[in-house]
C-alpha cells in the first residue's frame, strides 16, 4: 500500500512540472497558445498578447505567423 502511494505521490508531481513548464515560454520559439491557453490572438488582443509575451520571456512580443498572432521569444 506504501508502494502504490509513493507512486501516485510520483506520477502527480511529474505531471505537474510537467504542465508547469508547458506554460513557461522557451528562447528562440514562437507560442500559439499564450495566457490562459488562448490560440493566436486577434489583431484587437495584440496588445494582451504582447503584454503576456513581455512579460513571460526575455524579448517576447507577438508576430503574425500563418494568418495568427503568436507570442516569440527571442534567443
Amino acid at each position: 500500500m506504501a508502494r502504490l502511494a509513493v507512486v501516485v505521490f510520483l506520477v502527480l508531481v511529474v505531471s505537474m512540472a510537467a504542465s508547469v513548464a508547458a506554460k513557461d515560454p522557451e528562447c528562440c520559439k514562437s507560442f500559439h497558445e499564450w495566457g490562459d491557453d488562448r490560440k493566436g490572438c486577434a489583431q484587437e488582443n495584440n496588445d494582451d498578447c504582447n503584454t503576456w509575451c513581455q512579460s513571460s520571456c526575455r524579448g517576447g512580443f507577438c508576430k503574425k505567423e500563418n494568418h495568427l498572432h503568436v507570442c516569440h521569444c527571442y534567443c
